[in-house]
């Protein structure tokens, strides 16, 4: 049975069945998905600037994700100094100096030389075009689909015996 298409905003009829009542309850609204706006490019990305060192290594958990605090910079110089026990140290210094080398070579990866593992660029991550949510160093889109590890639950050995 053939049932022709009703125009929109009239109400179901019993011809129609479960099916056409089901389709008159439907919010238009809710129906589509809306695709999430890509993050901005930073400025240094495509201008040719070296990136900032300070950058790769923060994230949004860091407090201050907008850099409007005390610790954001005055400008491109850097005029705004961290205070000292926030400064990095030579290990960090030396994995922002391959990151930046890489970045610069525009590789996807590099070796972190203190436990030799590989470790993603910000190009890989830029080009992935998402959050893949496994916590990474230098994750262009502030770690947004990280889990909480609170919330994590735990396996309790007591019920397994």
């Amino acid at each position: 049975m053939h049932v022709p298409p009703r125009p929109r905003g009239a109400a179901p009829s019993a011809a129609g069945g479960p099916a056409a009542a089901m389709a008159a309850r439907r919010v238009p609204a809710l129906g589509r998905r809306l695709r999430a706006a890509a993050p901005p490019r930073p400025v240094w990305v495509g201008a040719g600037f070296p990136q900032p060192v300070g950058v790769a290594l923060c994230s949004a958990s860091d407090g201050d994700p907008g850099g409007s605090g005390p610790r954001a910079r005055a400008g491109p110089e850097g005029l705004a100094r961290r205070p000292a026990s926030e400064e990095l140290t030579p290990a960090d210094r030396r994995i922002a100096d391959l990151h930046a080398a890489a970045c610069a070579a525009n590789q996807l990866n590099y070796v972190d030389p203190a436990t030799g593992s590989v470790v993603l660029t910000r190009v890989a991550h830029l080009q992935r075009g998402k959050c893949c949510g496994c916590a990474c160093r230098h994750c262009p889109y502030g770690q947004v689909n990280v889990k909480d590890p609170s919330k994590k639950k735990q396996f309790n050995s007591y019920f397994y015996v």
